[in-house]
């Protein structure tokens, strides 16, 4: 099937007719045959809100994706790319959101079935697979349309997850799964030493310090300003835009917050594995 014969008007899900939508009159674009279906201005006010903010933080991800590929992308051989293409089950078609500019993830090299993938940056033209522009939050693609709908380190880049998370049980299909891969920022070392301290309280039974040190951590937020990240690529330089958590995040949300989204969608959490530290990978049935 091709992709044209799944695609929908991103907000309404009405048939398009090119890329003009039949029912709600909205028009979208196309870049170098490209369907570009990214719904500007954004339909909910919650994403609107933050519209600005998550401009910058992707204008910082273009850049690191630039400088250093392999820093930031599933790019290559690597362990964690291995492990999250076994644990995702990969099969019949699979929606990759927030797929990322490089040609083919690695995790999707080699995989059965046809992969389709949505991102806000048009990225390497032509690419390795089916490709729209467009955000998580209003995906363009009829109902029931994935046999896996794939978050690999993107769900929180997203403007408004609980949206996200809805979209994709929309478009999944009745025995599909919805996968999510949680890692890099989200278990940096400082949030993982934060956590191995918690745990070492609880032991304790210092129940008092550790509801104090979880309050303080919450209301915690760095100012705006210029940071330094390196990584074994680069050395680099961002502007932390203010609300933002770092230069490129607007949370660090938890496996447990992720899996209170899934479940509030409707889905239930079939597994959940923690296969390198740093990393969790859950599975969700609708």
């Amino acid at each position: 099937m091709s992709l044209a014969a799944i695609l929908t008007c991103p907000v309404c899900h009405g048939a398009l007719d090119g890329t003009a939508c039949g029912e709600c009159g909205r028009t979208y674009d196309a870049v170098g045959g490209v369907p570009d279906l990214t719904p500007v201005p954004p339909p909910h006010g919650e994403v609107r809100d933050r519209w600005s903010l998550w401009e910058a933080l992707q204008a910082n991800g273009e850049q690191a994706y630039e400088i250093d590929p392999p820093s930031h992308l599933s790019i290559g051989e690597r362990e964690d790319v291995r492990a999250f293409a076994r644990f995702a089950q990969l099969e019949g078609r699979v929606l990759d959101v927030g797929c990322g500019p490089q040609e083919l993830p690695s995790y999707a090299a080699g995989m059965p079935g046809e992969l389709v993938g949505i991102d806000p940056l048009m990225g390497r033209q032509p690419r390795g697979f089916g490709f729209v522009k467009g955000i998580a939050e209003y995906l363009p693609f009829a109902d029931a349309s994935f046999d896996r709908v794939l978050f690999a380190t993107s769900i929180d880049h997203v403007l408004s997850p609980t949206l996200a998370v809805a979209e994709a049980m929309r478009v999944t299909r009745p025995d599909g799964a919805v996968i999510v891969w949680l890692g890099g920022g989200t278990c940096s070392p400082r949030l993982l030493a934060r956590a191995g301290e918690a745990r070492r309280m609880l032991r304790r039974g210092e129940v008092g310090a550790f509801v104090g040190a979880a309050r303080a951590a919450l209301r915690r937020r760095p100012p705006a300003g210029v940071v330094t990240v390196r990584t074994p690529g680069a050395t680099m330089t961002f502007e932390v835009p203010t609300g933002a958590i770092d230069a490129f995040h607007f949370s660090h949300p938890d496996a447990a917050t992720i899996e209170g989204w899934l479940r509030a969608a409707g889905m239930t959490i079939e597994a959940t594995e923690r296969p390198l530290p740093g990393h969790c990978f859950i599975r969700a049935r609708r």
